[in-house]
């Protein structure tokens, strides 16, 4: 794919193949134990160009996780596998069929970004910022596209998530300058409804 800063596709993803390659390579024993692991599904490819393999720590023999051969930021997926923890999320998922390409992937996106609005599904992305996706395929490459299984998820709030943040506080530091200083907007805790709007 390419080197850290610079742009990314899914059609790069899909073309290259040096991120799973990568990836594999580090499972068949390109890791500072020799260790050979089963590959898992499904795989992940995040929004910020990231390939994922999950590994499941309960599988390991010793219940410990080798480390990658390759040094860290010498390449970005044409060679570095970094070991993460992966936080927990609530995921709002959509299933879809055929090739992941950067078309399909924006399609899927809208559509599921559209669903969520009608069900009044709040997404967990705070105000102003890029809306992040993963998509996870679960088919080796030979399978043909009718029967592929693939999925975009989005993180999404709970209720619970929702009842328990002041969403006053959340939109006063939106007011907030770069250098902190508070904008002309006042804002009363006697508002009925300040939410941010599309309509000028």
């Amino acid at each position: 794919m390419s080197k850290f800063g610079e742009k990314y596709s899914m059609d790069d993803v899909a073309k290259g193949g040096a991120a799973f390659n990568a990836l594999a390579a580090y499972l068949f024993g390109a890791n500072d134990e020799g260790k050979i692991m089963e590959m898992t599904t499904p795989v992940a490819t995040t929004s910020v160009g990231e390939m994922r393999f999950y590994l499941r720590k309960d599988r390991m023999n010793d219940g410990s996780i080798p480390q990658p051969l390759s040094k860290e930021n010498e390449f970005n997926e044409q060679g570095a596998v970094k070991v993460v923890d992966v936080s927990p999320a609530r995921l709002a998922v959509a299933t879809f069929t055929g090739f992941v390409t950067e078309g399909e992937v924006s399609r899927q996106k809208d559509q599921l970004l559209s669903a969520l609005a009608l069900d009044g599904v709040e997404v967990d992305t705070p105000h102003g910022t890029k809306i992040q996706h993963v998509v996870f395929q679960y088919n080796p490459p030979y399978t043909i596209p009718i029967v592929r299984r693939n999925e975009i998820a989005i993180s999404v709030r709970s209720e619970e998530d929702i009842e328990s943040k002041n969403l006053s506080d959340e939109w006063k530091s939106d007011l907030n300058g770069d250098d902190g200083i508070q904008s002309n907007v006042e804002m009363d805790d006697d508002d009925d409804d300040i939410a941010p709007s599309d309509v000028e």
